[in-house]
This record gives structure tokens, C-alpha cells and sequence, in this order.
């Protein structure tokens, strides 16, 4: 199969912003979900089949990150993407260790707003787990007192973009 280039790529105005506003976490159902996809860059448009309730965790300004690492062997001829997100539960309290200990157990899809308003799913084809948290009380007054979960998730792509309003049917 060829890898046909059809674009470019143009230097645009500064007007976007990284960071992470919130976080929507479902249990991963497997294939039983539907996901639409519409468009040459292929949106997510539509979740439809046995849908999921996705539950909110906000996030503090510049607390949440988003990264996703592309792997790329020529000798064996691979490529897929390793997804991972890191959010912070703050307060080291018996409801937060709760929450933690139930996402370390279980398989998710991931759902991300960014501080530009787009919204991008982890764990369209395969589950995303948690793969490592970092409960802390802090030493100094100033530091973290809560948890740190960091989720993972390999995928044959990037994340998917999608629809607010698509989003909007999975978001309690």
C-alpha cells in the first residue's frame, strides 16, 4: 500500500494554548461501542451501540498533560502510537484513594478537552489502562497533597479528534 502525501503544512497565527481543562473517564466496553467517523481527517462524529457513561475529573490549570509518542521501526516495518496522560487527584483523602484504587483496577476509554475547547479519544481500538499512580501527603506546605494517575494506551494512530456534540452524548 503507498502512503500518499496530499498536503502541506502553513505556519498559522499564535492563537493556541496547550494544557488540559477537564478529563472524561467511561469503562471500556470493547467493540461493543460504535464510533462514527466522518471527513478526510476522520473526526469522531457519533457513539452509538452500547455506549458508556464517561464521568468528569477536572483538572487545575497546568496540573493535567497529554502526550503521545510515535514508534516507528523500519526493520520490522511498524508504527503505532503510544498514548499517555497524566491527571492529579488533589487531596490525599479515603474518597481519592478509593477513585484511585478503582481506576488502577479497571480498563477505560478516555476522553480529553484541551484548553482549546477540541476534545480527543484515548482507547478507540484498545483499552486504556492506568499504569502508574503516585499517591503523596507532600513534605512542604506548598507541595502536592493528592494523587498522581498516570493512563496508557497503545494505538495503531493518534488519538482521535472529536465532536463537542458527539462528546456531549457520553459526558454524565
Amino acid at each position: 500500500m503507498a502512503c500518499l502525501l496530499t498536503s502541506g503544512y502553513s505556519l498559522g497565527c499564535r492563537d493556541s494554548i496547550g494544557g488540559i481543562q477537564k478529563v472524561f473517564i467511561g469503562l471500556w466496553n470493547g467493540t461493543s461501542m460504535t464510533i462514527g467517523l466522518t471527513g478526510s481527517n476522520n473526526q469522531v462524529n457519533s457513539f452509538s451501540g452500547a455506549t458508556v457513561s464517561f464521568y468528569t475529573f477536572q483538572q487545575e490549570l497546568e496540573t493535567a498533560s497529554f502526550n503521545q509518542n510515535g514508534q516507528f521501526n523500519s526493520e520490522n516495518g511498524t508504527s503505532f502510537y503510544e498514548q499517555t496522560l497524566e491527571i492529579t487527584l488533589q487531596k490525599m483523602d479515603a474518597a481519592n484513594r478509593a477513585q484511585a484504587t478503582i481506576l488502577g483496577q479497571g480498563v477505560w476509554r478516555v476522553m480529553i478537552l484541551d484548553q482549546l475547547g477540541q476534545y480527543w479519544l484515548m482507547g478507540k481500538t484498545n483499552p486504556v489502562r492506568v499504569s502508574a499512580s503516585t499517591p503523596n501527603v507532600g513534605k512542604a506546605f506548598g507541595d502536592l497533597n493528592g494523587i498522581k494517575l498516570t493512563f496508557m494506551v497503545k494505538e495503531s494512530e493518534p488519538a482521535y479528534n472529536v465532536t463537542s456534540a458527539a462528546a456531549a452524548t457520553l459526558i454524565v
